[in-house]
């Protein structure tokens, strides 16, 4: 599918912790602080030289940070390992996405420095910005910005339209400006229907015309017992025709926190380990399970890490989901 040396991007996740809980992120149910099988650590910058090496980093041209399940601003040594990668390749593109609610003026200062650019995931003001990013503070986000931007920095506002912010674009976009944000970025998700419960459980409010149940214990009960199958998640019978990847395309891999090696983050939702039950990456993951090998880059090398990637490519040519097309790949990449 691809060869080592043809690499040149790498997709990173840092930490699978967070401060945040956004309710329609996969590393909780729905806010609630659940953890469904995801190992939770932090990438030390000890497996970080191990992984990427000196020569690695070179035939690199872009990482990106920005992982599946956690944040960047969870990692003690996150500052660090960017600087180890800067360091080994000072024309590498080192993009990092976060929602900023956390460390001091000297890390994002020194980021800055580093030459990392920086994705600020800011939904709206003061007044909304937290209906979605919950556990977060809008003006310890704003602050760390400006020490960021203060400091050199290029620097993203990333805004994903929501039915509560979507009033706010304008004066969100204009601040930016102000505070001058190398740009704006309006992202039109599919976050924007659900409910939303708290570190206890309770229904706090909910995103959206969302029509559903917001017993806790009923859906809370429902995810952890149902199973989702393959034809629970797609259309059996339609399999798409043809698929454009991504990772193929832009010559891209994805690493985990905790070392494993997929094509991308789509394929690298913990497909080792029993996270998914009772939603679409039970389903997802029970196709990968079977044909992922060697995929820890702690434990093998990059170049053996990606050799079970031929069999997804193979998959492509499979004409049913039964017989092994990947449902995974037709939703991300299928025409």
């Amino acid at each position: 599918m691809i060869n080592y040396k043809d690499i040149r991007h790498v997709h990173l996740e840092l930490s699978t912790l967070c401060n945040a809980a956004c309710p329609r992120c996969r590393r909780n149910f729905y806010g609630y602080p659940y953890n469904d099988g995801y190992p939770e650590l932090n990438l030390s910058l000890a497996n970080a030289e191990k992984i990427f090496t000196i020569d690695f980093l070179q035939q690199l041209k872009q990482i990106d940070i920005n992982g599946n399940y956690g944040d960047i601003v969870m990692n003690s040594q996150g500052l660090q390992i960017v600087e180890y990668f800067k360091k080994h390749n000072v024309n590498l593109t080192v993009s990092i996405s976060t929602n900023g609610s956390a460390r001091n003026k000297s890390f994002w200062q020194g980021l800055a420095k580093a030459g990392a650019q920086v994705i600020f995931c800011i939904d709206g003001l003061e007044d909304t910005h937290h209906l979605y990013r919950q556990n977060t503070s809008w003006s310890t986000i704003i602050k760390n910005a400006k020490n960021f931007i203060e400091a050199g920095g290029c620097a993203i506002w990333k805004f994903i339209k929501f039915d509560h912010n979507a009033h706010q674009i304008d004066e969100c976009r204009n601040l930016a400006n102000k505070l001058k944000f190398n740009h704006f970025e309006l992202i039109l998700g599919d976050r924007n229907i659900g409910p939303v419960f708290d570190q206890q459980g309770n229904h706090t409010h909910s995103l959206g015309n969302y029509q559903g149940s917001t017993d806790f214990k009923i859906m809370f009960h429902k995810k952890k017992t149902d199973e989702v199958l393959i034809e629970d998640v797609v259309d059996v019978s339609s399999p798409k025709t043809h698929i454009s990847c991504n990772a193929l395309t832009n010559k891209s891999i994805y690493i985990s926190a905790y070392g494993e090696v997929s094509p991308c983050c789509w394929t690298g939702f913990a497909p080792t380990t029993s996270y998914g039950s009772g939603e679409y990456h039970q389903a997802v993951n029970s196709q990968l399970r079977p044909i992922i090998s060697k995929n820890n880059a702690l434990e093998y090398s990059l170049e053996e890490c990606i050799e079970w990637f031929s069999l997804i490519q193979q998959a492509w040519n499979t004409k049913t989901y039964q017989q092994g097309r990947l449902v995974v790949c037709d939703d991300n990449c299928g025409s």
